[in-house]
């Protein structure tokens, strides 16, 4: 009979063996991330640490939490314990090397969708079937590979000390990783944050509160841009793809440009009781019936508002922020000499806002009172003096005001609480709570957002600029109140309508009212503001996903919507939710009804508009003077300096 300590040193041993396997595997993984990152030419030390210590511990850690799971649980029958490894580890190594093949030319990452699309009609994607055979035919060669690494590591096990120091040198470098991440997140430092939208299912770690909070004590500057004699600037994405062409502002002088967002604004909180002010307005401008956000949470929403390109480029912008500097809307209007006035408190800073859309420019977030109806009061008052100033000095202005009162848990006044039954929304509401008292405690802060907003377009009649003035009333995403006993309160939940479906309103000069009914986003505004007001006359696909908003073309065309966590393509009214390990689907309006698959055209415009503006690997890296734009409209940001 075996004594205790002897079976407790052959399961040590058995240990050490799937560590040693581990751990040579790591190789493999840091070889695929290099891959991903367009190779080793351009590898610092800086991006040399952080990718080495991706692949041991963001890639590697999951490995040996779930490798260890099934070595416990099947710890009797330890050959087994191994054959499941086996398999775990060789399908984990195939999967990264295909994913890495597949964004190398389609430019997304591996995700259910594309796999059972691709397993129902394999020649809509436009691949060959010898590539598919390419790609089988490679499981079985990693699978001999891993085969070999066994071999090898069963050589490995006397190393007794591989208990004691892999799980923790693992941990360690997930730390590493992700610190360093979120210091050059925090720096700007392209050389880290740029690699971000090639290394798949990849959600890197910001930490930006605590990094504002003890930055003092820790040593940023190692982590700052770094660029050699050359110029040398680590870009991701290029925007716009080509210079664009302008043929001077219409009518010689820039229009006034006001954006007022109600926060969490769904379509159907635009009518007549809900909004006077707003239905009064909206009687003598374009009306969009039936448009979407870009997104069902504030950034996404904000990001295709004012880039006009797809949310599933947030992340590449935000980690290419000094390359791009701003969208080009925002630069445009520079270049003429606008005056800006940005009235919100959102943590447009925190949240990457301020230095990838308003770069340079003040952003007030400072308001008085000790509520939210009090604080939107105050940004009222500003923004109507700033309007005022500008107004008087015949400046150009863009004015944005974002309310808060909308936004849950509700706020307004006593004297807007004009609809009854009034319950103020928790946390712990069911799918059989009635949702009416909340929705009206909602319709209650829009009415006085409402009253709001009503003072400034009348501010704009008394000042007399309203014919020399765009204007254009939203909101960042809508709301949901428990439709269909779905038990979705909020937002940033799912895609149906109620959380993608806003107003949209424009009051557009020298346009005759209007109402459209057909399908618009929030991703047109930027190239139909650029045509109208700015002279631009590029293609829109040069700079953006969208059209212009006059286009009465109604050829069908996919959407593309962010989230938190996810994204979703739109086609239609069929919603597909891409989530990391499924694929959700329904209807705009029917979160149970079942969805048509897309055709292939629109799959493959799906797969262009989502990859088009990604800089190929092989010129990561490299400066691009159309990315850049023009380098003298472009100063340099502080940081820089």
């Amino acid at each position: 009979m075996k004594t205790t300590r002897g079976i407790f040193a052959h399961k040590s041993t058995s240990y050490r063996l799937l560590l040693a396997f581990l751990g040579l595997n790591v190789p493999l993984i840091l070889m695929i991330l290099i891959r991903d990152a367009g190779g080793t030419s351009d590898l610092s030390w800086l991006t040399g640490l952080y990718i080495s210590t991706l692949a041991l511990g963001y890639y590697g850690s999951p490995l040996l939490i779930v490798a260890t799971l099934i070595f416990l649980l099947l710890l009797p029958v330890r050959r087994i314990a191994f054959v499941c490894i086996g398999i775990l580890v060789t399908f984990f190594i195939y999967f990264l090397f295909m994913d890495s093949t597949v964004f190398g030319i389609f430019k997304f990452h591996i995700n259910l969708f594309w796999v059972e699309y691709a397993l129902k009609d394999y020649d809509s994607l436009g691949v060959p079937r010898s590539t598919l055979a390419v790609i089988l035919a490679i499981l079985p060669g990693i699978a001999a590979v891993e085969a070999g690494i066994f071999l090898l590591a069963t050589r490995l096990v006397t190393l007794k000390r591989l208990v004691w120091t892999v799980p923790p040198l693992v941990l360690s470098a997930f730390v590493v990783s992700q610190t360093v991440h979120a210091l050059t997140y925090h720096r700007n430092n392209q050389q880290i944050t740029s690699l971000t939208p090639y290394f798949p299912a990849y959600k890197p770690v910001t930490a930006y509160r605590s990094i504002r909070k003890y930055g003092d004590f820790l040593p940023l500057d190692y982590f700052g841009p770094q660029k050699d004699d050359a110029g040398y600037e680590a870009t991701s994405i290029l925007y716009p793809l080509s210079e664009l062409r302008f043929d001077g502002v219409p009518g010689g002088r820039p229009l006034n440009i006001i954006v007022l967002l109600l926060e969490s604004w769904r379509y159907d909180a635009f009518d007549e009781k809900t909004t006077p002010n707003l239905f009064a307005f909206g009687c003598n401008c374009s009306v969009f019936m039936n448009h979407l956000s870009s997104g069902n949470q504030t950034t996404c929403g904000l990001f295709g508002l004012f880039y006009g390109l797809h949310p599933t480029y947030w992340s590449a912008v935000k980690a290419n922020s000094v390359s791009i500097d701003n969208p080009i809307l925002i630069d445009v209007m520079k270049e003429h000499g606008y005056a800006f006035g940005i009235f919100a408190k959102s943590n447009f800073e925190r949240h990457k806002i301020k230095e990838t859309m308003f770069n340079g420019i003040e952003i007030h977030e400072t308001f008085s009172g000790l509520t939210i109806p009090e604080k939107d009061r105050d940004l009222t008052n500003q923004v109507l003096k700033f309007m005022e100033e500008n107004a008087r000095d015949r400046t150009a202005f863009l004015a944005l005001a974002f309310f808060k009162s909308s936004h849950a848990p509700f706020h307004y006044p006593r004297e807007h609480a004009i609809f009854g039954d009034t319950r103020n929304l928790g946390l712990a509401q069911t799918k059989n709570t009635d949702p009416e008292p909340f929705l009206n405690d909602y319709r209650n802060s829009v009415h006085y957002v409402d009253a709001l907003v009503g003072e400034i377009l009348d501010k704009f009649r008394t000042l007399g600029v309203l014919d020399q003035t765009v204007v254009v009333i939203t909101t960042d995403h809508g709301e949901s109140f428990n439709e269909q006993g779905s038990n979705y309160w909020g937002h940033g939940s799912n895609y149906t309508q109620h959380q993608l479906r806003v107003p949209f309103i424009l009051h557009a000069p020298g346009r005759p009212p209007l109402r459209v009914e057909r399908r618009t986003c929030h991703i047109d505004l930027p190239p139909t503001l650029l045509h109208d007001y700015f002279g631009c006359t590029s293609d829109i696909s040069a700079y953006s996903s969208g059209r212009n908003l006059f286009d009465e073309s109604q050829a069908p065309r996919p959407l593309v919507m962010g989230s938190y966590v996810s994204h979703a393509f739109v086609f239609g009214d069929d919603v597909f939710e891409i989530m990391l390990g499924y694929t959700k689907k329904y209807k705009l309006d029917d979160l149970y009804a079942v969805p048509s698959l897309p055709s292939p055209d629109l799959l493959k415009t799906a797969i262009y508009e989502t990859s088009r503006f990604f800089k190929p690997l092989e010129s990561l890296g490299q400066t691009s003077s159309v990315a850049r734009r023009v380098d003298s409209k472009h100063p340099p940001r502080q940081d820089e300096n």
